[in-house]
Formats: structure tokens, C-alpha cells, sequence
């Protein structure tokens, strides 16, 4: 058997919590919960998290529209003329439905100011390690 790292073990729990999580909102804040499922209420407690979890967006995790904390279902498909952004599926069906851009977060607007528009690929890599949550 192969021997697992700690850090692989907490990065799978972390991507099934992101998939099956609820989200929701408490006191203002994007917020992840276990909807009192069981196995996401163990997943909550091996990482340490509290049950709701606050999202942070800190590590573009969530979905690149100015508000949104939902997980991201799809990139770059949509709205391409402006960048390639990570959506989640509210933002894809909507853009899907050819309906105007919103307002993307100040972090995604500037990972894009950086792309090349003959390859499409981010001419440096952007730094995502801000500490501040984008709203």
C-alpha cells in the first residue's frame, strides 16, 4: 500500500467538502455547512473547521463574480471576450443565457489584466496568497 500524506489526505477532504457542502449565509457572511450530514460533519471536524465554516476567498476558491462565495463549476467558457473566469453554476447558466457580465472581484479583474490575448496564458503568475477576502 502506498503510504498517503497528511497534506493529500486534508487537500481531498477539503475538495469533497467544496463539492458537497451546503452553502449558505450567516450573519451577512458566505458561510459552508454539513446540512447535519455525517460524513461532512467528520470531514468538518478532522480539518478543524466549525460547522458553518466562513468562506474566506482568499485562495480563488470561489466563483470570480464581485459577492460570490459559491464553489466554481466551470472556467473560462463564458465571457471570454473580457477573460477567462471561474464560475460557479449560477454565473455559467446565466452567461449561458446571454445575459451582461456582472461585476468580477478586483483579484480576478487583475489576474486577467495579465494575460496574454494572442496565447491566452497569464504572462506571470498572479500572486493569490492575499490575505483579504474578496467581496
Amino acid at each position: 500500500m502506498r503510504e498517503v500524506k497528511e497534506e493529500d489526505l486534508r487537500d481531498a477532504l477539503e475538495d469533497l467538502i467544496w463539492q458537497f457542502a451546503y452553502h449558505g449565509e450567516k450573519n451577512g457572511q458566505p458561510v459552508l455547512h454539513t446540512g447535519g450530514l455525517s460524513a461532512l460533519e467528520g470531514a468538518f471536524r478532522a480539518l478543524g473547521w466549525d460547522d458553518p465554516h466562513v468562506i474566506e476567498d482568499v485562495d480563488g476558491s470561489c466563483c470570480d463574480v464581485a459577492g460570490c462565495f459559491e464553489g466554481i463549476a466551470c472556467g473560462g467558457s463564458y465571457w471570454r471576450e473580457t477573460g477567462y473566469w471561474s464560475l460557479c453554476s449560477k454565473h455559467a447558466e446565466m452567461a449561458r443565457e446571454d445575459k451582461p457580465q456582472p461585476q468580477m472581484k478586483e483579484r480576478a479583474l487583475e489576474r486577467e489584466s495579465h494575460r496574454n490575448k494572442e496565447t491566452g496564458f497569464l504572462s506571470y503568475p498572479p500572486d493569490l496568497t492575499s490575505t483579504e477576502p474578496q467581496i
